[in-house]
């Protein structure tokens, strides 16, 4: 479940930010290279997520978690700004709606991937590592083929379990 709901926020976010980057047109805005940068930091604090999970990794889960604090204060932060009442808020009035659908929407799922990470941090070293870590991908060739018919040499295969 965490890992589908890092998918669904690396979404909402590149979403938002991209609706984002196109509304505010003003290049020489401080704010404007802040969204660019917090598109990188976004993917590799996501990948990381997924990285320490599957690691299991307390003190990597822990500053991960609050790096979604501070995603959530800054999605917090972006909803404000395009409801207050200046000239800047101005700009965000031809996408306000889809914006702030983004912008509530990743909220949402943030307040949801906090509580998720909370509960796969408490789950470490409870024995699901040595499945994921030792997981044997099968090749190919090892795969049973669909498209093939079974081998009956050795008689037909009984349907039921006899007791004797």
């Amino acid at each position: 479940i965490y890992i589908a709901l890092l998918k669904f926020d690396f979404f909402f976010f590149l979403g938002f930010t991209v609706q984002f980057v196109v509304v505010v047109v003003d290049v020489k805005d401080i704010e404007f290279a802040l969204t660019i940068a917090a598109i990188p930091v976004t993917i590799l604090i996501l990948v990381m997520a997924g990285y320490f999970t599957r690691r299991e990794s307390l003190s990597g889960m822990i500053a991960t978690i609050f790096l979604y604090f501070g995603g959530l204060a800054y999605f917090l932060f972006k909803l404000v700004r395009m409801y207050q009442h200046t000239d800047r808020a101005k700009r965000y009035i031809p996408a306000r709606k889809t914006l702030t659908s983004f912008a509530v929407i990743t909220i949402v799922l943030i307040i949801l991937t906090i509580i998720n990470a909370v509960v796969c941090a408490s789950n470490f070293k409870h024995g699901l590592k040595p499945y994921i870590v030792n997981r044997k991908v099968e090749s190919e060739d090892e795969k049973p083929s669909m498209m093939e018919m079974p081998n009956l040499s050795h008689g037909p295969v009984p349907s039921r379990m006899t007791i004797e």
